[in-house]
């Protein structure tokens, strides 16, 4: 099994990664700083998942309506892309691996808005295409108040509908909140639940194991 310092060096990397850009910017142009962060989670998981899995931006075209903008798009790559230049691409639902929202930082409104719109887009997303997704939010840093309001948030806007899942969250270095269908400590189901972590700065490498485990979990619970 993995130990806290795989996790440690995961959120260490990413925390140099993502701080190189804003050093030499600094305040003068933060949409470079934004893409940048969303660039550095994509380089993180294309180091981890399997060669068929393919990691890039873009939206998910549906015969009703495209999805909203996504950050992190994880996809099939044996699937057909509809249209494809560098990192942006347009696919199908079924093609669908893993949604990831990506923000600098996040306070209560900014929270809510951002998980309304993956909400947004996973209902759309399980809608057409039923299936073993994930559908994540991470963001740099935290501007939240409580962790108490932050699950109330989620459990709002989520609202109990299967389509509108939310699997992992980490907000900041220290929070990390994931969705158990299943009671992880004695295996029954249906638990729906959603729990918080304080993993002080180990938060991102939980998130970006987790991401990976959802989308290839017999792999990862066999090798590790």
């Amino acid at each position: 099994m993995f130990d806290e310092s795989y996790f440690n060096s995961l959120s260490i990397e990413l925390r140099a990664l993502k701080n190189r850009v804003r050093n030499f910017i600094q305040a003068h142009h933060w949409q470079t700083d934004g893409e940048w962060k969303e660039s550095v989670l994509r380089t993180f998981l294309r180091r981890h998942l399997p060669k068929s899995i393919e990691i890039g931006r873009g939206f998910v075209i549906t015969d009703d309506a495209p999805s909203k903008q996504i950050d992190v798009l994880i996809y099939d790559s044996t699937k057909p892309i509809l249209f494809q230049d560098g990192d942006l691409v347009f696919i199908t639902p079924d093609a669908v691996h893993g949604v990831i929202e990506v923000k600098t930082s996040l306070d209560n409104t900014k929270f809510r808005t951002a998980v309304e719109t993956l909400c947004s887009n996973s209902d759309l997303i399980l809608s057409k295409s039923p299936g073993s997704k994930v559908f994540g939010l991470f963001s740099y840093e935290d501007e939240t108040t409580d962790i108490d309001t932050t699950l109330r948030t989620i459990k709002e806007v989520v609202h109990g509908e299967w389509k509108r899942i939310v699997h992992c969250i980490c907000i900041g270095e220290a929070n990390f909140i994931r969705y158990w269908n299943i009671d992880p400590v004695t295996g029954k189901r249906p638990l729906n639940k959603w729990h918080a972590y304080k993993l002080q700065e180990k938060a991102p490498g939980y998130f970006l194991h987790n991401v990976i485990e959802e989308i290839c979990p017999q792999s990862v619970s066999e090798d590790f």
